[in-house]
């Protein structure tokens, strides 16, 4: 994993990287898709497989490159969550994943562990994301264009805040946390996303354009508090990215990390509207 710079990138320099990540993008984006199309198995192998080195890159960063112990619970959680999910209980795996987050951070506090908490934040986000991404896209009928419209509203969040930050810059967002993100670069993120979710109501079925919007505004901020919850962990360890498995990006980690919150936020609401969680 790379460790921050002794400086901040800053104005134009920001785009150095834009062409390699343009090209991972087109790299990544088919296969990404394919899965969100075909569904079950694929998108279930793709977020596991997500999940699985989410865990291996947050419990690494937070013990200074080792998979240890707390590496191996994490994972255990992870497992456990979606075992109880794929066995046709998503209630039994909320329980799972909240019972193996608590004994991480017991373990953690008892083995002096720098950071108990942060590693049982980590359980909690990453098994989360998988469990709601898995259940949301097996939503009869729904689940193909609601994991659509997501992935695409988060990553027009992330694209209108790269784009916007270094073109407007202006007030920062989180300095201590992030320096490079920027109020502009927030709203130009909840510009397109809000763009995007008007469209696609209009497109998937003639939904009012008002609520798309509206939900699309709460995605692009909950998008934004992923990002912000991993980068306080990355500056907390000194490390700029989470891995270097995909160029010009970082790790997946650094990838999905606007959609650790969004996924089980959407998740939660439906099911509290239609209960069908349990």
């Amino acid at each position: 994993m790379a460790r921050l710079p002794p400086e901040r990138i800053t104005g134009n320099r920001g785009f150095r990287n834009l062409g390699l990540r343009l090209k991972s993008a087109a790299v990544l984006a088919p296969p990404v898709f394919a899965g969100i199309y075909f569904g079950s198995p694929w998108f279930d192998i793709l977020i596991v497989l997500a999940g699985a080195i989410m865990v291996w890159e947050w419990a690494t960063m937070c013990s200074d490159g080792k998979f240890n112990i707390h590496g191996w619970m994490m994972a255990i959680g992870l497992a456990a969550g979606l075992g109880a999910m794929f066995g046709g209980s998503p209630g039994l795996s909320l329980i799972a994943v909240v019972f193996v987050a608590g004994i991480v951070a017991v373990i953690s506090t008892v083995g002096g562990q720098e950071s108990p908490r942060r590693l049982a934040m980590g359980t909690l986000m990453i098994s989360l994301f998988c469990l709601s991404f898995i259940w949301l896209r097996a939503i009869p009928d729904a689940g193909l264009m609601l994991v659509i419209w997501l992935v695409v509203a988060v990553w027009l969040t992330d694209a209108g805040g790269y784009f916007f930050g270094k073109l407007i810059g202006g007030p920062k967002l989180a300095p201590r946390i992030s320096p490079n993100k920027t109020w502009a670069g927030l709203g130009g993120g909840m510009f397109l996303a809000g763009l995007w979710s008007a469209a696609a109501a209009s497109g998937f079925g003639g939904y009012a354009a008002g609520p798309a919007i509206a939900a699309a505004v709460g995605i692009a901020v909950l998008a934004q508090l992923g990002d912000l919850s991993v980068s306080a962990v990355k500056r907390r360890f000194d490390v700029k990215d989470a891995s270097g498995l995909i160029p010009g990006h970082g790790g997946v980690l650094d990838r999905l990390d606007g959609m650790l919150l969004t996924g089980p936020a959407v998740a939660f609401v439906l099911m509290l509207t239609s209960k069908g969680w349990i």
